[in-house]
């Protein structure tokens, strides 16, 4: 029982980890996407947003922001069906192994669950990732021909 609990934990904190890499991948997305409208907006109008307006936000308003600024509807739809299992994860994840007799039955369920949750976690990271890479080439190319 000891080591399933620890096996628990482990892939818990694995999983809060990564979580909080998106979060940082997100923000890095939009700080980004708001410097390339800074740049090209400039003259005509006044916009004073950056990535300090959005180092606060929860992964639900993230979110939100990265759906205003990113057309991939495909990411966006699995991006936002993570939203309820960071929620569990960071809130909830932990509490079955505190004590000496924890929920047995949760903990192997939910372990089976964070198994699959992992890989579509690893996969959305991955996917952000090209899509912040594409937006960079963009944003670059932007300030070549401006």
């Amino acid at each position: 029982m000891k080591q399933e609990q620890d096996f628990y934990k482990q892939r818990t904190v694995a999983l809060l980890t990564n979580f909080q890499l998106l979060e940082l991948t997100l923000k890095m997305y939009i700080g980004t996407s708001y410097d390339y409208i800074r740049m090209l907006v400039s003259d005509h109008i006044q916009f004073d947003y950056s990535v300090e307006d959005v180092e606060s936000f929860p992964l639900e308003h993230l979110l939100n922001v990265f759906a205003k600024l990113n057309d991939n509807k495909e990411l966006q739809k699995r991006l936002n069906k993570l939203r309820k299992e960071r929620n569990y994860i960071a809130h909830e994840a932990l509490i079955v192994t505190i004590g000496s007799n924890p929920n047995m039955d949760t903990l192997h369920k939910k372990a089976e669950d964070f198994f699959y949750l992992e890989d579509e976690l690893m996969e959305c990271l991955k996917l952000l990732t090209d899509e912040f890479a594409k937006l960079k080439v963009k944003g670059e190319f932007s300030r070549i021909t401006t």
